[in-house]
């Protein structure tokens, strides 16, 4: 092999075999995710306009409810030219690949001149893999289809064919580039100031700067309103704080300093400029030259209003910025490199390889914890489900030139055709295709059932399949009652949960325990029960699990974002014995949380009175019951980088440093304490373990005395570990700790001082008294001294 393939063409072929492996590695994830019906509207979109190009109707499509062109919101006339490979294959998975193909070849520009700028094969395969490895590169890739993806290509090429002085090559490439959005020609213009400046090319330069601005001006202000229903761009509104229309817009931008930093100034653009720079080790920054030319991408981006626009790790619209980040790197390596050699001009080290080594080991690292190939921690899993294989069956059913309206997960999967509609829109469709088990978006789950209800009810459509979730609805179809087979998704065979319980609500309803669905990368949480009806039920009993923050202020329930089963398959659909599972939507739910459920038997979850009795058949550690057991804390999770762990002491936990022996009223025994002082505070830890259960909450007091019996510092409150504990929620024979945290006075002169604790009923604070063989012999317990500094 050796003998085959020169000495000096093994880096070509490196680089070729990478960029090989990233469009494979990419096109299948792509694909998959599609088939795992992930997939969403904007590739629906470009699915139908690329499709009814090819037959004849050039941009036409129906997504938006009516009959319109494409132009109407972006100016992307490259969609003609994908159109002819869909007679290779009639879908969106030939977009997907288009797509990722063109991402990765736009990565052997980079190789080409940084070898060649460089000095070094290394640097050059460096700068290739960081560009592959860059999560913005990848996450474009995976986020559907979009044209400005194909921009980011032809922009790259662009770049290196202005550096190599190929002047018809440069053009080719930035027309092409133009042809993907509306806002690239600003791009391209800067693209022609960067010419006259650093290149005194005159010629090319005007050129370039007259043409962007031309393009920019006939698409904004003729195009665009010529072809919109509102005779306007629609996303000018994430600028309004900018101006109603480009030329204001832009003019405020250069006139207004003041604004363009209070706009700038937040915490997650702040973040975002993190996240694009960290990867590259912020060598970008040293070619601030180039990184320059990228100013409009970038100002479109920071400036805008819409959160997708300056979030690195998520959507698509990184495209716009990553060629001006990878050739400002390879500029700032240039100018690292003269600047080391000037430094030690005799040095032996050939300082291309090494700044290609550190940049591989900064990239790469940052690729394992936020990229998105197979190499990750935790890396992305699109697995097709027999619930993803039935849908496509449904799909499939659909006859081709059928019009349809269908959900957004599923819209994509239909949408190559005349007529295809984003569900709530019907129109003339013939079919339509919903799945209850995906998000809704832009519909509420409760408007979304109500909406097939009404369908169904008015009897113009009736069911053709409803299965596992699915709804296959015709025209004119007669059937209008869901089979029993459609509350599958809502049925187990058996419960195997995560976290195993056996908590039981009345005498009707049984929780077998839960899973935590969490995904560690936005830090999203969701839970999934496992209920089990214990009779017929005949109330309409809705379940109310929420989540509760550190202080027990709930911080999420399912009052905005019902759970799909309770509005399907409530409980009293159930039948006796059959494991059902509901399932929260993903929230973000912070740092420390609770986990907590109750069943309500009315309309107002105020009222304890309209709550089932909860009742623990298995007791669980971290299960608790509170307002007269109308409702379970089930567990206390805390997340830890990208962990997230259950709360719970282990017998070490519960050893305390100091043991005593005090019963307290026989409700309760104080077992020992834990002392230790951080600077203005002392920090008590008490050690009990309950005698009974409890028909009150006890307010614990814990008092810091000097050596003449004056209080110095004291702090009351209920018991509270991590979460509050209440001592109606103890179970007989429990331990638990209890923290409380004294604030000592300013100028507390150092010395031995001692501490006392005791327990009372705050309404009428009446003590529990201290007992000894039975009797009562006071009502507080000495701990005794205690040192400061």
């Amino acid at each position: 092999m050796k003998h085959l393939i020169p000495k000096q063409a093994w880096p070509h072929v490196v680089a070729g075999g990478l960029v090989l492996i990233f469009i494979i590695t990419f096109s299948w994830l792509a694909i998959q995710r599609h088939r795992a019906f992930l997939s969403e509207f904007d590739l629906g979109v470009y699915n139908q306009v690329v499709w009814n190009t090819l037959h004849g109707r050039i941009f036409f499509y129906t997504s938006t409810g009516r009959p319109l062109l494409h132009l109407s919101n972006h100016a992307d006339p490259i969609l003609l030219l994908p159109a002819p490979l869909y007679l290779l294959h009639n879908g969106p998975e030939t977009l997907l690949v288009l797509q990722a193909a063109l991402i990765g070849l736009a990565g052997l520009p980079v190789f080409w001149l940084g070898r060649e700028k460089l000095k070094s094969n290394l640097a050059g395969l460096s700068l290739l893999l960081a560009y592959l490895l860059f999560p913005g590169t990848e996450v474009v890739t995976l986020s559907d289809f979009h044209p400005p993806a194909l921009a980011f290509a032809f922009l790259m090429f662009a770049f290196y064919f202005l550096e190599k002085r190929k002047t018809a090559w440069f053009i080719l490439f930035i027309i092409l580039a133009m042809a993907c959005k509306e806002q690239i020609p600003l791009q391209v213009t800067f693209l022609g100031l960067y010419a006259l400046i650093r290149h005194r090319a005159w010629r090319l330069g005007l050129f370039t700067i007259g043409l962007g601005v031309a393009w920019f001006l006939v698409v904004m202000y003729w195009v665009i309103p010529t072809y919109s229903v509102t005779s306007d761009h629609i996303f000018l509104h994430y600028y309004a704080d900018f101006g109603d229309n480009p030329l204001a817009i832009v003019t405020t931008v250069f006139t207004r300093p003041d604004l363009v930093l209070q706009n700038l100034w937040q915490p997650a653009k702040i973040t975002y400029l993190r996240d694009l720079f960290t990867p590259f080790a912020f060598l970008p920054l040293l070619g601030l030259p180039v990184l320059l030319v990228g100013a409009p991408s970038f100002a479109i981006n920071l400036l805008s209003n819409n959160p997708a626009m300056f979030n690195a790790a998520r959507g698509h619209y990184v495209a716009d910025v990553t060629p001006w980040l990878i050739w400002a790197t390879l500029w700032g390596m240039i100018l690292l490199k003269q600047g080391l050699e000037h430094l030690w001009p005799r040095s032996r080290v050939n300082f291309g390889d090494l700044l290609g080594l550190i940049l591989l080991a900064v990239s790469g690292g940052w690729h394992l914890f936020f990229g998105y190939s197979p190499l990750l921690f935790d890396a992305p899993r699109y697995e097709v489900t027999a619930h993803d294989e039935l849908g496509q069956r449904l799909v499939n059913r659909i006859p081709p030139g059928a019009p349809i309206s269908a959900q957004n997960r599923l819209y994509p999967h239909l949408s190559h055709r005349t007529i295809a509609y984003v569900f709530p829109d019907i129109h003339e469709a013939e079919y339509i295709l919903l799945d209850v088990t995906a998000d809704t978006v832009p519909f509420h789950p409760n408007n979304y059932r109500d909406e097939v209800k009404t369908l169904l009810k008015a009897g113009e459509f009736g069911i053709v399949e409803a299965t596992d979730g699915y709804i296959l609805l015709q025209r004119g179809a007669k059937n209008a009652t869901l089979p029993d087979s459609f509350y599958d998704f809502a049925r187990v065979p058996a419960a195997a949960p995560q976290y195993p319980l056996d908590v039981q609500f009345g005498d009707e309803l049984r929780l077998l325990g839960f899973d935590v669905l969490d995904e560690p990368r936005w830090q999203e949480t969701g839970v999934r029960f496992y209920w089990q009806a214990l009779k017929p039920i005949k109330s309409d009993l809705r379940l109310y699990p929420f989540f509760m923050n550190q202080q027990g202020a709930v911080i999420e329930d399912t009052s905005l974002r019902p759970m799909t089963t309770q509005l399907w398959y409530p409980p009293q659909q159930w039948s006796p014995g059959e494991i059902v599972i509901s399932q929260t939507l993903p929230w973000t739910l912070g740092q420390q949380w609770s986990l907590a459920v109750g069943v309500l038997a009315g309309q107002d979850w105020a009222q304890w009175n309209q709550r089932l009795k909860v009742w623990v058949n298995q007791p669980t550690p971290g299960l608790r019951r509170f307002e007269t057991n109308t409702w379970a804390r089930l567990a206390s999770f805390e997340r830890q980088g990208r962990q997230l762990t259950q709360i719970v002491p282990s017998d070490q936990d519960l050893v305390p440093p100091n043991e005593v022996e005090y019963n307290l009223g026989h409700k309760m025994k104080l077992l020992g304490y834990g002392v230790s002082q951080e600077g203005q505070a002392l920090n008590l830890t008490l050690y009990w373990e309950a005698l009974e259960l409890m028909g009150h909450d006890y307010t614990v007091f814990a008092h810091l005395l000097d050596i003449d019996g004056n209080l110095v510092a004291q702090h009351d409150g209920q018991p509270e570990w991590d979460v509050s504990i209440p001592t109606t929620t103890w179970q007989p024979g429990e331990k638990l700790r209890d923290r409380h945290v004294l604030p000592l006075p300013p100028g507390l002169s150092p010395g031995t001082y001692y501490l006392r604790v005791g327990v009372y009923y705050w309404q009428t604070l009446e003590r529990l008294p201290v007992l000894k063989n039975g009797a009562p012999v006071a009502d507080v317990v000495e701990l005794g001294p205690v040192t400061l500094n």
